[in-house]
């Protein structure tokens, strides 16, 4: 294809990768996030990336489709309202709350939530309050709420990114290879485990694994995002 100077493509041209994007997301919008939000959102990365981008069409789609789905994570890691540690005290809280609730047979006061979560009084009655003015919160089943561990929805995009990509990498290895790296690093096999499965040694299958992890660091499209799980050794 004929390489093309920046804003050759008409943005009416582009619209659908916004669209394309935002499906990738949105089973992972929160309540509290507008779809329509995030459709301005990528339209306005979508303007910035043309204006910033030449090469071929496909160059010029590919480059935009990344900028937008970035810029969408992005929103959606600003607009979390919750940080991690709030995350756990509102867990801590509503753990509690239902807890004395179904043991002193009533409605728990404010005090007595605050010492079975051991967060501050104050902060127990902010959350209570928060979570009072939303609905989605007004019934809630303790078997359904969500682990103070859980990701949130930018880092639940990502994560689901990577995995996607490492799935295509290995398919482009050899059939031990993929099987290893495969076990090692998405099921947290050991390497004894591994061996064991195979039948083999223990070294032959850290030599496998090495084997595989350089083909994969040969691959540049796959090199980043390889380099985040390369950054840890297990036994």
């Amino acid at each position: 294809m004929s390489p093309l100077a920046p804003n050759s493509l008409l943005l009416t041209d582009c619209l659908d990768i916004v669209d394309t994007a935002v499906a990738t997301v949105s089973r992972r919008i929160p309540v509290h996030v507008a779809a329509d939000d995030l459709l301005s959102v990528g339209k306005l990365a979508l303007i910035a990336a043309l204006a910033q981008c030449k090469g071929s069409v496909d160059e010029v789609r590919a480059y935009c489709f990344v900028r937008v789905r970035g810029a969408l994570i992005d929103e959606l890691r600003r607009l979390d309202p919750l940080s991690r540690n709030q995350r756990d005290k509102v867990n801590r809280v509503l753990r509690a709350q239902a807890e004395l609730s179904g043991r002193l047979a009533r409605a728990a006061t404010t005090a007595e939530i605050a010492v079975g979560s051991q967060v501050a009084v104050s902060e127990v009655a902010e959350i209570l309050r928060t979570l009072n003015q939303e609905s989605e919160f007004v019934d809630f089943d303790l078997s359904a709420l969500p682990d103070h561990e859980a990701a949130s929805p930018a880092e639940v995009v990502e994560a689901d990114d990577l995995r996607m990509s490492l799935r295509s990498a290995l398919q482009r290895l050899a059939g031990n290879q993929a099987a290893v790296l495969y076990r090692y690093y998405f099921e947290d096999a050991t390497l004894d485990v591994i061996a064991a499965e195979m039948g083999i040694s223990k070294e032959r299958v850290r030599q496998i694994r090495e084997a595989g992890e350089k083909k994969l660091r040969a691959d540049f499209a796959v090199l980043a995002i390889w380099q985040s799980l390369l950054s840890f050794e297990r036994d």
